[in-house]
């Protein structure tokens, strides 16, 4: 995290800030950069984050929002010490979803602060790319144009417009699963609905449903005031359950009663509570594997797998890789006030070469620190020293039939007769064949000089 301070607003009803400034000054206690004030006048601008704190639905202060709602893109939340559901559900017809009740949330809100604070999505910019390069228009702005990636985009635009149905969406860490859930969601009908969303293993399991079913007052020892869970907060919307491969099978049981009969029961309630929502789903595990394994119920999979999306990993995406770094760069040039040109050649058969095993997450971080430590205004090798230190000779077999990826040079020798001599030889020939004889690239890539290179390839 740099060290620029985000601004906070925070609007109250009463003068009695107390709790808020407590919460506020915990914050900095842990090192987050953050700059509060109490304005009297409602004013949002640009990176702002608006905390509201309310005492009724007649709020002067929410009046206030309300009307200005749909011109600003700003982070807004909400501060109540009334825990009514009529209340909440109020706030949540308006659009506010994120809701904290104080004393008993301060924890909750003094998380979601950091979270969104450490992760930048405070900033308002209507053109800012998010970290997969999905920005607020949706799946149709997604950045890339390989013909693995087309498919999915293609199908995720059906599904979305077409349907309400369930989806399952696979892949590896640092795809983008989050980002196309979004982006599902913002292109239907759904996308004036509420998106939320919860990673499974981000939650204990005994805390788990209740936040996904919420629970009544005295349902157990803390809970003084009644909760909203997430199926109800989604209602009409999208719930988005990240890394759902590892729900216990207890936890799978009652998820598969709410999307099958379509209601829930908050804990230590009695009545049913009808829920609409559409169920996106992720994980990077098989969770067909874990079906055949009793580690996932087979009924739940099939409820939640209507339609699949399975994003591919960004070493299989070839060129969507440059468009993705130069859209980073662009945006990075913007943060760090920086004038980084793009990727020239030297730069881009590396990038293409590399395995990727973070996916386009790996890609941003290290295009992030490249721009940032740069000073000449043009990346070269030794900005991505990081990836350097992590690329290590890979041992991978291949069967006869199968297709050995781009970016992987098979070298099968005789250890008996063949010298380490001979060795560098034919590889630096087959990286010159991969770059089409380009020998300056060749010898920059293989970390050696031209004339090195010529000897090399002359022995």
């Amino acid at each position: 995290m740099d060290d620029i301070q985000v601004k906070i607003k925070v609007f109250s009803d009463s003068g009695d800030v107390v709790s808020i400034t407590s919460a506020l000054k915990q914050l900095t206690l842990k090192g987050i950069p953050i700059n509060y004030s109490f304005p009297e006048n409602f004013t949002a601008d640009d990176n702002d984050i608006i905390v509201l704190q309310i005492e009724s639905i007649e709020s002067p202060r929410l009046r206030e929002v309300i009307a200005v709602k749909n011109q600003i893109n700003n982070k807004i939340i909400i501060i109540m010490r009334n825990a009514d559901a009529l209340f909440v559900t109020s706030l949540l017809k308006f659009g506010f979803y994120n809701v904290f009740v104080f004393p008993y949330e301060v924890l909750k809100f003094t998380s979601l602060l950091a979270e969104i604070i450490t992760n930048k999505t405070y900033i308002t910019e209507s053109n800012r790319t998010g970290t997969f390069g999905v920005n607020r228009q949706g799946i149709k702005s997604i950045i890339g144009e390989s013909e693995s990636l087309v498919r999915v985009i293609d199908l995720a635009i059906k599904v979305s417009e077409k349907s309400n149905a369930n989806v399952l969406i696979t892949g590896e860490t640092g795809t983008g699963k989050g980002l196309f859930a979004r982006a599902i969601h913002n292109n239907g009908k759904t996308g004036s609905f509420p998106f939320i969303d919860i990673v499974c293993t981000a939650i204990p399991e005994n805390l788990l449903e209740s936040e996904l079913f919420g629970y009544e007052a005295g349902a157990f020892t803390d809970a003084r005031t009644r909760k909203i869970g997430l199926f109800e907060l989604a209602e009409k919307g999208t719930l988005f359950l990240d890394e759902i491969g590892d729900l216990s099978l207890n936890i799978q049981t009652k998820l598969l009663r709410a999307i099958e009969k379509k209601v829930i029961k908050r804990l230590g309630g009695v009545a049913d509570i009808p829920i609409n929502a559409r169920i996106i789903s992720a994980t990077n595990r098989d969770l067909s594997i874990l079906v055949e394994k009793n580690l996932f119920r087979r009924d739940l999979y099939h409820r939640l797998n209507v339609v699949s999306l399975e994003i591919p990993p960004l070493q299989d995406r070839g060129d969507d890789i440059i468009l993705l770094a130069n859209s980073f760069i662009k945006e990075f040039n913007q943060q760090f006030e920086k004038s980084v040109k793009k990727i020239d050649k030297d730069i881009q058969h590396f990038l293409k070469g590399y395995t990727w095993p973070g996916n386009v997450r790996e890609l941003r971080n290290a295009i992030e620190r490249a721009v940032l430590l740069n000073e000449s205004g043009k990346l070269e090798l030794k900005d991505f020293s990081n990836l350097l230190k992590n690329t290590q000779v890979e041992r991978k077999d291949f069967t006869a039939n199968e297709d050995v990826p781009k970016n992987i040079i098979r070298m099968d020798v005789n250890y008996g007769v063949t010298r380490l001599r001979n060795l560098e030889k034919y590889y630096a020939r087959e990286v010159l064949k991969r770059l089409n004889g380009n020998k300056t690239q060749c010898a920059r890539l293989l970390g050696i000089s031209r004339p090195k290179l010529d000897i090399l390839l002359k022995e």
